[in-house]
C-alpha cells in the first residue's frame, strides 16, 4: 500500500492508490473493510477515514452491518427469496403476483430509506400515501382502483412488514425495534349469502353447461365445477379453505377402517 498510515491502534490504516486515498478498516478480528476516501489530500483523508470509523464502531455497536442497505435493494432480495420459494413449491404463484405487485408502492414510498430506519412512523404513514396514490394519475393502470379499500390497505400494510421483518432475520437492522404498528379495517365487506332462487339459479346454469358440453374435456370439467359447487354449498366450507384441502383430509374413516 503506497503511503500507508496506520492510525487508531491499527485498526485504521489511511492508504494511496492512484492518486487517490483509501481507507482500511479494522471491524473485528481478522476482517477488514475498505472504502474509498474521495481525495486526495493526505489531511483531508486522514479525518475523513477516523470519521468513517467511529460510525462503523457506532453501527457496531448497534448490531448493524458496516454498511446500510437500502430499503429498494432489501425488496429486491425478497421477491427473489419468495420465487425461490415458490420453485420449491412452498409460495403459490397467485402470492408471488401479488408480492411483485404491492412492492412497487413500498419501493416507491420508502425504497430511498435505510432498512433501519424503518420504523412505527414510517409504516403509520404509509397508509395515508397509499390512499392518495393514484390522485395525480390521468389515467389509471389496469384494475387499478383509485380509492383502495381496508382489506387492501391492510394487506399492503402486511407486506410492508413482512419485509422489514426478513431484514430483521437477515441480521440488516441490527437491535433497532421491531415494527408494531398495524392497521384494522373499519369497513368490512361480508360477502351476502345465496338465497335460495339465486341457488336453483346457478344450479340449473351449471347443469345446462354440463350437458351442452361440446366435447368430453370439457364435460369433465364443468362435473368438476359442480361437485365443487355441491361440497361448498352443502358443508359451508370456504374456497380458500377447499383449495387447501389434501385427500387424507377427506378420508376421515379410513383409520377405523384399518
Amino acid at each position: 500500500m503506497d503511503g500507508a498510515r496506520y492510525l487508531e491502534d491499527g485498526k485504521l490504516t489511511v492508504f494511496r492508490r492512484a492518486a487517490t486515498y483509501y481507507a482500511r478498516l479494522r471491524i473485528s478480528p481478522g476482517k477488514y473493510v475498505t472504502r474509498s476516501l474521495k481525495t486526495t489530500i493526505e489531511q483531508t483523508a486522514i479525518q475523513a477515514g477516523r470519521r468513517l470509523l467511529f460510525q462503523i464502531e457506532q453501527r457496531a455497536e448497534q448490531g448493524l452491518p458496516p454498511k446500510s442497505k437500502l430499503f429498494t435493494a432489501v425488496i429486491d432480495d425478497y421477491i427473489r427469496f419468495r420465487e425461490r420459494d415458490h420453485a420449491h413449491g412452498k409460495t403459490s404463484a397467485g402470492m408471488l403476483r401479488q408480492i411483485r405487485r404491492v412492492s412497487k408502492f413500498w419501493r416507491e414510498y420508502a425504497g430511498h430509506l435505510a432498512v433501519e430506519d424503518i420504523d412505527d412512523k414510517v409504516m403509520r404513514e404509509f397508509i395515508p400515501w397509499r390512499r392518495d396514490y393514484y390522485a395525480s394519475f390521468g389515467k389509471l393502470p389496469k384494475n387499478a382502483k383509485p380509492h383502495p379499500t381496508d382489506k387492501t390497505l391492510q394487506w399492503d400494510m402486511m407486506l410492508g412488514k413482512a419485509i422489514v421483518k426478513w431484514a430483521a432475520e437477515q441480521g440488516l437492522r441490527g437491535e433497532k425495534p421491531s415494527i408494531t404498528v398495524s392497521f384494522t379495517p373499519k369497513k368490512k365487506r361480508v360477502r351476502p349469502a345465496f338465497e335460495q332462487w339465486e341457488y336453483r339459479l346457478l344450479w340449473r346454469a351449471i347443469c345446462k353447461r354440463i350437458k351442452t358440453a361440446r366435447d368430453v374435456r370439457t364435460r369433465k370439467s364443468r362435473d368438476l365445477l359442480r361437485n365443487y359447487v355441491l361440497v361448498l354449498a352443502n358443508s359451508g366450507i370456504r374456497t380458500g379453505e377447499s383449495n387447501k384441502l389434501k385427500v387424507r383430509d377427506v378420508h376421515p374413516f379410513k383409520d377405523l377402517a384399518a
